[in-house]
């Protein structure tokens, strides 16, 4: 009976052996860049403050800007 019951509680450990390793990739920022302002755009100055608010935002929390 306490075969059965080592078995029991090893079988378990054994088969975290099998899994490879899971590994997390932050994909957050991946999906955004920042706004770039061409030569010919035309912008009142609230699209203006919104695309510097943005681009403040990107930089803070996905990267530097060019």
């Amino acid at each position: 009976m306490k075969r059965v019951l080592l078995i029991a509680l090893l079988l378990p450990l054994g088969a975290c052996g099998m899994h490879p390793e899971v590994q997390l990739v932050d994909s957050s920022c991946s999906w955004v860049k920042p706004i770039f302002i061409g030569k010919d755009d035309k912008l009142t100055a609230k699209t203006a403050d919104e695309i510097l608010a943005h681009d403040e935002k990107w930089k803070k929390f996905c990267g530097s800007l060019p």
